[in-house]
């Protein structure tokens, strides 16, 4: 058979074998690329990885807690005795101003006894009626009710004038008004409406309810005749005035009577809560007995006697 004939090789050159180098180098990134590709496809997120651990942890056990609490106990303090306080004592009220039967205290411009005054004769000798004063009292506490109270009955309230249903046949009460006092929204039967509480006294009657009032006072020491008041300042004061009542004493619940209320005082005593300015005109029989201590003015105690002249006189025709 005939010989094959065997081809010379060629010789390579420098550049043949640089591209042939960079092909493999180029090969190979590219091998690279898609092996970290793959890597990163098969390899889990890091959220997965941390379920996947907690998946993969021993599940805790859940154990009740107790209902009661065990509380050691706390170191005790070391406690030390308070302070002992002294105790305000309450300054003694200073009495009132005495005087002999059948005379009342007089009270001077600034506030200090000076003596005292003979009182009127109604006023100096004790009360003896009490029935009189008595029913006296009742009769002003009756008359100074309004009597404003009242109610509508079935003929003043407005509306039902027509007859809510027929007189028969339904099977219902008999009905004529929906203003009835037995139903709902209706009138009132027997409610107040128009009821007066005023009672007649005689005018004798009241003056020696009066003049009995007054006495009583008297004898009790609580009736003080006082012959001015002066108050430092032009503008009298709150203050002022309280300090010139505590010159008199404990006067307690005061009504002081005026001939003629001065403005610029009674300004200054208006705060005050327990006192309370009259003039003989307006001074009435409940003050008298409601008020712990009487403060009159010199020339308004002969006016409060005027109040009683004429039971006085009646009583002495009387007899």
């Amino acid at each position: 058979m005939p010989e094959k004939k065997k081809t010379a090789a060629t010789p390579k050159t420098a550049t043949g074998v640089r591209k042939t180098e960079s092909k493999e180098k180029s090969r190979a990134e590219a091998n690279a690329k898609v092996a970290a590709k793959a890597t990163e496809k098969a390899a889990p997120p890091k959220a997965s990885a941390k379920l996947a651990a907690k998946a993969a942890a021993p599940a805790k056990r859940a154990v009740a807690r107790p209902v009661t609490r065990v509380v050691g106990p706390k170191p005790e303090r070391a406690r030390t005795a308070p302070e002992p306080r002294e105790k305000r004592v309450q300054a003694p009220a200073k009495p009132l101003p005495t005087a002999p039967a059948g005379h009342a205290p007089l009270i001077a411009v600034d506030g200090s006894s000076s003596g005292s005054i003979e009182l009127p004769a109604m006023f100096a000798t004790p009360a003896k009626r009490f029935a009189t004063l008595f029913q006296a009292f009742l009769a002003e506490r009756a008359n100074a009710r309004q009597a404003t109270s009242a109610t509508k009955n079935r003929h003043r309230v407005s509306g039902g004038g027509a007859k809510p249903w027929r007189q028969k046949g339904t099977g219902r009460a008999r009905a004529g008004s929906t203003r009835s006092p037995l139903w709902r929204h209706g009138g009132v039967v027997f409610g107040p409406n128009g009821r007066q509480y005023w009672q007649r006294i005689p005018e004798k009657m009241r003056r020696t309810a009066f003049a009995e009032a007054m006495s009583s006072r008297a004898v009790e020491g609580r009736l003080l005749v006082v012959e001015g008041m002066k108050l430092d300042g032009e503008r009298a004061r709150t203050r002022d005035a309280v300090a010139w009542l505590g010159k008199i004493g404990d006067t307690g619940s005061t009504v002081f009577v005026w001939n003629e209320i001065d403005e610029n005082y009674a300004r200054a005593m208006a705060n005050l809560p327990d006192i309370e300015l009259r003039t003989p005109g307006s001074l009435r029989l409940s003050d008298i007995l409601a008020a712990d201590t009487l403060l009159v003015m010199r020339p308004a105690l002969a006016a409060l006697a005027a109040r009683t002249n004429a039971a006085k006189d009646e009583t002495k025709v009387a007899s």
